[in-house]
């Protein structure tokens, strides 16, 4: 074999080669990068779960019904009502703390779940407005339900943490995507803007 068809059949192999190592390397379908309010809704959706009739007064991933809601007592939301309900619920708290910047988004996870009420009380939200983000152990201290510390409040916690408290997303990208949510349409809700909790 001359010399030149060596290195011929040699440039090929490492071509090929290479051709392999970038398809392995390229993410798989569905894993692309997400903005930081999507991360946000598939933290909540996996720990809320599809809540059942027997869950009352929360229905779909969580939300609180509250007397102003158009959601009859019993009512099972498919995923979809589900999604969009979660959506406009999560768009009305990142707008309350968009002042906050990129961390409204952990604000809004947190509010979803224990109430607006207890974040505004809880030293998580006075040190985010005092300018101090030293809060990790402040945060994932909320892993109580009724004075006790609960294991799946603690990976919540610990998930939404490490998710959202440094996801760099310029404010107008999380500002656009909350504009498109701006009127869900959603027929089985009230218009009138809920504080939403999960009761937890």
């Amino acid at each position: 074999m001359t010399t030149l068809r060596r290195n011929i059949l040699l440039l090929l192999a490492l071509l090929l080669l290479s051709g392999v190592g970038v398809l392995m390397s390229q993410p798989a379908p569905g894993n692309e990068s997400k903005t930081g309010f999507e991360k946000m809704v598939e933290v909540i959706k996996k720990y809320e779960g599809l809540h059942k009739a027997s869950h009352w007064p929360l229905v779909g991933y969580g939300h609180k019904v509250l007397p102003s809601d158009r959601i009859s007592r019993g009512k099972v939301l498919t995923e979809a009502e589900a999604d969009k309900l979660l959506r406009q619920d999560l768009t009305k708290l990142c707008r309350m703390y968009s002042s906050f910047g990129k961390d409204s988004l952990l604000l809004a996870a947190l509010a979803y779940n224990i109430g607006i009420g207890n974040v505004a009380k809880s030293t998580v939200y006075k040190k985010l407005k005092a300018g101090d983000r030293d809060i990790e152990a402040n945060y994932l201290s909320h892993a109580r339900y009724r004075g006790k510390i609960l294991s799946q409040l603690q990976r919540r916690r610990k998930e939404e943490f490490e998710t959202l408290f440094d996801f760099e997303e310029p404010t107008e990208l999380l500002r656009e995507a909350l504009d498109s949510l701006s009127e869900p349409n959603l027929p089985i809700t009230a218009d009138a803007p809920k504080k939403t909790s999960n009761g937890q």
